[in-house]
């Protein structure tokens, strides 16, 4: 009876990985895709995109704080596009460039106040009309990168805005020919740039630092990304969280990726238990990462808000996922886990000085998929799980700690 009473308790700890990812109110406006996002005061204002009736101009507002949807002004009439440069500073967001549905590729300038809800139309950006353009803020300036231009090459500029004496500098170029709907951050005041593609439509697998004040590239040496673009991109806690895209095989996926600059590392989560999706518009909150709208997996726009609550308390998470350790890696027939209950995960469901006990885990494909849940008993904080059955590819062990932090860790078998 003791020993049921244990798995009742520990169970009710082990939540699905839809617990990390939670839907909220549907986007107010059409499902679209390839909108545009920027925050101000803990509100992301989310406008622009191509519905099933064309191209856009409406915008719309989500509250962090009641997580809920209204309506704010569109830009003036005749002025609908997708693939918009958006971001934000001093309390203002900003609208560059992108494309109509007459194909004309835009660089009109747009300033809009929460203030006023209103818009207000800045001196044109100085360069050619472009489209799917990558961008980061770094001390009251933002850098604007890449992107498909009028004479219909892809472009490896940066160009340079200053928000204070509001002047265009074109910058040193990308080190890439080229960088269309590739992702772009700024963490602390290092700017980085990843994915996209370029004139021979190849893909960029690295990704670059770019430091303002010396206006050069470096590229992170010991990180490959995979083949994609399109994907959505948001700073939360110090980290990029990248989420879905497209890759070189048209697959929309519903990857979610984790970059730590502090140690260059890249952390794999488990992605939205939905549709995947590309082109849809992304931004975090108090550390929390927002999706919504964009193309999916069944050829549809959608409209649908999904929040994730991995990267909130990500300090006590890095601290768990240090003391959780799984083993051999690459795998074969046989994982081992090892921890330490005294850390935090799973105190107060068990006695922690007890040399036996059970505890719950779940086994998730590279698709985000459950593919395994069961009991493993651990003997002095040792336990083997019997991974035959499982074929070659990547997987996830995960658990949850009584606080419903996450802890997911990535294992192969290979054979």
């Amino acid at each position: 009876m003791k020993q049921l009473l244990l798995v009742i308790a520990v169970a009710t700890c082990y939540l699905s990985h839809a617990q990390s990812w939670i839907q909220l109110p549907d986007f107010l406006g059409t499902q679209r895709d390839d909108g545009t996002a920027f925050v101000i005061n803990n509100k992301a204002y989310c406008t622009t995109g191509l519905d099933i009736y064309g191209c856009t101009n409406n915008g719309y507002v989500f509250d962090g704080a009641t997580e809920t949807w209204s309506v704010i002004a569109s830009l003036p009439a005749g002025k609908e596009r997708q693939y918009a440069a958006g971001f934000s500073s001093n309390n203002l967001g900003y609208i560059m460039g992108g494309i109509n549905c007459s194909n004309l590729r835009l660089n009109d300038f747009w300033q809009y106040s929460p203030t006023t809800n209103s818009w207000t139309a800045l001196p044109n950006f100085p360069g050619m009309g472009r489209y799917g353009t990558s961008n980061f803020i770094i001390k009251n300036k933002a850098y604007i990168m890449g992107g498909t231009l009028a004479n219909n090459t892809l472009s490896n500029q940066v160009w340079e805005y200053n928000f204070t004496s509001t002047v265009w500098t074109q910058k040193n170029n990308l080190p890439l020919n080229a960088m269309h709907r590739g992702s772009a951050f700024a963490i602390d005041t290092l700017g980085y740039v990843c994915y996209g593609i370029d004139n021979n439509n190849a893909f960029n697998h690295y990704i670059y630092t770019y430091n303002y004040i010396t206006d050069t590239w470096r590229r992170v040496s010991n990180l490959v990304m995979p083949s994609r673009f399109y994907i959505g991109t948001a700073v939360c806690s110090n980290k990029a969280a990248l989420y879905g895209g497209v890759d070189s095989l048209t697959t929309i996926s519903n990857n979610y990726t984790i970059f730590n600059p502090a140690d260059s590392s890249l952390t794999n989560l488990l992605g939205i238990p939905s549709a995947a999706r590309k082109g849809g518009m992304a931004f975090c909150i108090n550390n929390i990462f927002y999706i919504t709208t964009g193309y999916s997996t069944a050829n549809l726009r959608i409209k649908e808000t999904w929040k994730n609550t991995d990267l909130v308390g990500i300090k006590e998470l890095e601290i768990l996922n240090d003391k959780l350790k799984i083993y051999p890696n690459p795998a074969n027939e046989i994982l081992n886990v090892k921890w330490d209950p005294s850390t935090g995960l799973g105190q107060g469901m068990i006695n922690v000085n007890t040399p036996i006990y059970n505890l719950k885990f779940k086994i998730y494909n590279s698709l985000g998929q459950m593919i395994r849940e069961e009991e493993i008993t651990f003997k002095e904080n040792i336990a083997s799980i019997n991974t035959k059955e499982l074929q070659t590819g990547v997987y996830y062990l995960k658990l949850k700690t009584e606080n419903g932090l996450t802890i997911s860790k990535r294992f192969v078998i290979a054979r």
